[in-house]
């Protein structure tokens, strides 16, 4: 591939942004509705508005914040304003944003007097985070400075021989080149055990990942009916996939075949430069959430039917190989590789195609799920522990 640079944004923790957001960001539902109001007179802002609650403990409390953090962290985050409930949560906040070395102003719904006084305060806290906010990039990234999301979704025959086969081929460039990329979807790795196991860096890490493997089928069986008999789903069969084994061997092509250096939990960071697994449900908005909250700069998805899902915080770059999806949606796919399955191209080819999109979406090019303002922010609740 060329050589692989864009203008991005340093954040004070050496990560770089390829977006300069401003994001307003709801905590939770009950601030909603102050947010999206406050947020309504001011262009090119990105709002965030969750549907988290108040009241969670333990676990549940812990990955709620950690996913709020991931994204006031996140280094496509420039500035944020932070709708939150009362004033302790304010304070905690605040006190959270001061490391941080990005403009944050903090707004407690119940320190207003009336909705046109609350509205008017998260005006002004938006205005003054857009003055303080840097305008230009002020880096240069390369390959090694990318996190990938790694996602599938819709997936069918095309997914296993040319959308997922691309993005692996990518995905061992960038962490050869010392960066790093996450795949997630825990329930679509069940029946690829064996092929985990030998892509493990260590026998401990081998161990963590089957562990999540083994819980995540256990939990499928609850209701008494057999994962492995339920799943492909029906888009699935209709694309031509017959068994779970078949689906999941296809999920695993687009981790290239760079070692497996660790397991995450939901929204954790990852460590070091490599290939991390992290434990999620497998509905694509929740695991693009995790992974962008752990610091992905942007997703890789493979479809073969047409999948809307994505995350407005970092840019989803949608590949395809099926001939029909592309014909059926060509304002909402990003990279063509059906030359693979047509024989008119090699896979190569395809991997230096994905490369130059993805290089021109880091230089800000936007994705047609940015265009579209498309894009969900889900958290979860009482994934087992790691």
């Amino acid at each position: 591939m060329s050589p692989f640079s864009f203008a991005g944004y340093r954040r004070t923790d050496g990560r770089i942004g390829i977006r300069n957001h401003l994001l307003v960001l709801s905590t939770l539902a009950l601030t909603n509705r102050l947010a999206e109001l406050s947020a309504a007179s001011t262009p090119d802002v990105l709002l965030v508005a969750t549907d988290f609650q108040r009241g969670l403990r333990g676990r549940d409390a812990q990955m709620q914040e950690r996913v709020i953090r991931g994204l006031l962290s996140h280094p496509n985050t420039g500035g944020a304003v932070i709708f939150v409930h009362d004033t302790p949560a304010r304070e905690r906040f605040l006190q959270y944003a001061a490391a941080l070395g990005r403009p944050v102003r903090v707004v407690a719904f119940m320190e207003g007097r009336g909705m046109a006084d609350s509205v008017r305060r998260g005006e002004d806290a938006i205005a003054a985070v857009g003055r303080e906010m840097a305008s230009r990039p002020d880096a240069t990234g390369s390959l090694g400075d990318l996190t990938l999301a790694l996602e599938c979704g819709g997936s069918d025959p095309t997914s296993a021989v040319c959308a997922n086969p691309a993005i692996g081929g990518l995905v061992d460039r960038v962490i050869a080149a010392g960066g790093r990329a996450i795949v997630s979807e825990t329930a679509e790795f069940i029946g690829a055990e064996p092929v985990v196991l030998a892509r493990a860096s260590s026998p401990a890490v081998g161990q963590q990942v089957l562990q999540a493997i083994a819980r995540c089928e256990q939990m499928m069986q609850a209701d008494g009916e057999d994962y492995r008999g339920v799943n492909p789903t029906p888009e699935n069969i209709a694309g031509g996939l017959t068994t779970l084994i078949e689906k999941s061997m296809g999920a695993v092509a687009k981790c290239g075949t760079s070692p497996i250096a660790g397991c995450l939990d939901f929204a954790e960071t990852p460590q070091g430069p490599g290939l991390y697994f992290m434990d999620t449900p497998f509905f694509s908005p929740v695991s693009i959430t995790g992974m962008v909250c752990a610091g992905a700069q942007l997703t890789l998805f493979a479809i073969g039917v047409f999948n809307p899902s994505g995350n407005p915080v970092a840019p989803t770059v949608k590949v395809c190989g099926n001939p029909q999806t592309l014909r059926d949606w060509p304002d909402a796919v990003d990279v063509d590789v059906s030359m693979l399955v047509e024989g008119k191209g090699m896979l190569p080819q395809a991997v230096e195609q994905l490369g130059h999109q993805v290089q021109a979406i880091c230089n800000g090019e936007q994705s047609w799920t940015e265009r579209w303002r498309e894009g969900q922010v889900l958290g979860v609740r009482s994934l087992p522990a790691l």
